[in-house]
């Protein structure tokens, strides 16, 4: 007897109905995805919140953003990151993110770094009149680790390529990537959108305008004021959600001092400042690559999702500390 085969419309239809379940199934299954990514990133957050918690445990305040060997007879071409009239940083510069190695289960990386030099020594610099750093730290800030980096970030490189080209020493090393940044105070125009927090001085909780802050100090509450948020994807430069072709956004990994400290401003590429998800460039507000906002850490050392049309009130009032303001649900 003989078999009958599939018909060319039968055959047609099955495959059409196999394209149909996949494109079904295929949103599903990447939703999945980003979702267990998101609950990883949350995580990291947390985990950098006990680091956090157990530093202020040992030395009863919180790490110094970043820290840095003054030279008040240093050459001019070196940057002025404290900005103090008159004398000169040494680029001597190491990171919180350093100091939180010993409370994060790498305490092996944090042995191997010499902090009486750069955190990217080896390096040359008496042809500027500092010193020839020899301790080999570069190793150790190259490496990769995932507690700093968000699993949503499409990071090309980890450790990425840190040049610094704007001293009359070029220095250029690799740093592991970190796809966060402490919350460290807001500035003009944000601050100006923000009419219910005008009387704060607009500082936040890890800053180098002030030192030795413990969690006694956060007038607003530990609950209502920001420690970390999601700065991600530097040194790449994002807006709103593309690439930038050429774009470099400074900062971006867990040592460099220009990951260390964010005082936003808020981007005004699109007209109003906009703190959440505009754009990763240095300073200018906080960036993810989730849909519809980004992860905050508070200092009580819980994590929550703040919505990308959170009103500047209720964003800057998350930032400082010192406004004895209760911050309304975000």
């Amino acid at each position: 007897m003989k078999r009958r085969g599939f018909s060319i419309v039968e055959l047609l239809v099955v495959i059409a109905i196999i394209g149909l379940l996949v494109s079904l199934i295929l949103p599903a299954v990447q939703s999945a995805r980003e979702a267990a990514r998101r609950t990883q990133c949350r995580n990291n957050l947390h985990q950098l919140g006990v680091a956090f918690h157990s530093y202020h445990e040992q030395f009863n305040q919180l790490p110094p953003v970043y820290v840095a060997v003054r030279n008040g007879s240093g050459p001019s071409e070196l940057p002025q990151f404290l900005g103090v009239a008159g004398e000169q940083d040494d680029i001597n510069f190491h990171s919180y993110a350093e100091f939180l190695l010993p409370h994060t289960e790498h305490s092996a990386i944090y042995n191997r770094i010499d902090f009486n030099a750069p955190s990217f020594s080896p390096v040359d610099l008496t042809a500027i009149g500092l010193p020839k750093y020899t301790a080999d730290n570069r190793s150790a800030i190259a490496t990769a680790l995932p507690l700093f980096t968000c699993p949503s970030t499409p990071r090309v490189a980890n450790p990425d390529t840190v040049i610094w080209d704007d001293i009359a020493v070029p220095i250029e090393y690799r740093n592991g990537g970190n796809d966060y940044g402490p919350s460290s105070g807001v500035n003009n125009p944000l601050k100006s959108l923000a009419p219910k927090q005008a009387t704060l001085l607009g500082e936040g909780a890890l800053s180098n305008n002030h030192i030795n802050l413990a969690f006694k100090h956060i007038l607003d509450g530990q609950s209502n004021t920001a420690l970390m948020w999601e700065i991600a994807g530097r040194p790449q430069l994002y807006e709103n959600g593309k690439a930038v072709d050429g774009g470099i956004a400074n900062g971006g990994g867990w040592s460099d001092v220009l990951n260390a400290e964010n005082w936003f401003t808020g981007s005004t590429s699109g007209g109003a400042a906009c703190a959440i998800n505009c754009t990763n460039q240095s300073e200018s507000g906080t960036y993810s690559f989730h849909p519809g906002g980004v992860h905050v850490l508070l200092c009580d050392g819980s994590v929550h999702f703040v919505n990308e049309n959170t009103s500047p009130d209720v964003f800057v009032g998350l930032v400082t500390y010192q406004g004895a303001t209760i911050v309304p649900q975000f």
